[in-house]
């Protein structure tokens, strides 16, 4: 059956749709941030702020602090090499991508953003159980995966779906885990967005935070008794 000029066109303008909203909400943001960074906020008399962050500065220098060896700073600082504005910050050295890495990475991030938007509607419609998108995040867990070699672990939690599209995870492979159909590996018996393959050296999803940590220590060091020279 052949397409009409009308089937041929429907992809290219969903693209463009979704270009000149990114350029709209970009603008948006920058606005806003330049609003934002103007207003001097003041603390109130005795206010006191519970999160650390709140007093860290700015570094592009990126130090390991070991408490027993070092004079730690009360707050760490918070590592960046561009700002919110997406300039490069002073002092920082960013480092050389070559266009077909970088296009590569592009075209993951907006992977994640498409798909994102289709089974976050999805989940709204109640047709799945349960979507978090990484809306925002797509850049981290896309380079953090690049920055790795093939025979690297991930250790992921559920907004880095990046990372698993990095790693050769496809739109069908994700799709029937979401749904828990008959080709999902797990057969319905991990949450939705709990994705895996120890093929791609890729640990499973956990919806609870911050047990990665000790899962790649304890990876580490098996690899490390293993003489294995894998991260």
């Amino acid at each position: 059956m052949l397409r009409g000029p009308t089937a041929l066109l429907t992809p290219l303008r969903r693209a463009c749709s979704t270009t000149a909203c990114l350029r709209a909400e970009i603008a948006a943001l920058k606005a806003q941030l330049t609003s934002l960074g103007s207003v001097p906020v003041a603390p109130k008399p005795g206010e006191q702020s519970f999160f650390a962050g709140a007093a860290s500065e700015y570094t592009t220098e990126l130090k390991f602090f070991q408490p027993h060896i070092d004079d730690t700073p009360p707050t760490l600082p918070c590592f960046r090499l561009i700002n919110d504005m997406g300039e490069v910050c002073p002092g920082a050295e960013l480092p050389i991508i070559d266009k077909e890495m970088a296009m590569a990475m592009q075209i993951t991030m907006v992977r994640v953003s498409e798909f994102d938007k289709v089974f976050n509607d999805a989940q709204r419609q109640g047709r799945i159980s349960f979507y978090l998108t990484g809306r925002g995040e797509e850049a981290c867990s896309v380079a953090s995966a690049a920055a790795l070699s093939e025979t690297d672990f991930i250790l992921p939690q559920y907004r880095e779906l990046g990372a698993a599209f990095w790693r050769g995870f496809t739109f069908e492979d994700t799709a029937n885990q979401l749904c828990s159909n008959s080709l999902d590996p797990a057969k319905g018996r991990q949450l939705p967005l709990h994705i895996g393959d120890r093929s791609k050296r890729f640990f499973y999803v956990k919806s609870t935070l911050g047990t990665q940590c000790p899962h790649a220590v304890g990876a580490a060091q098996a690899l490390r008794l293993m003489g294995k020279r894998s991260v």
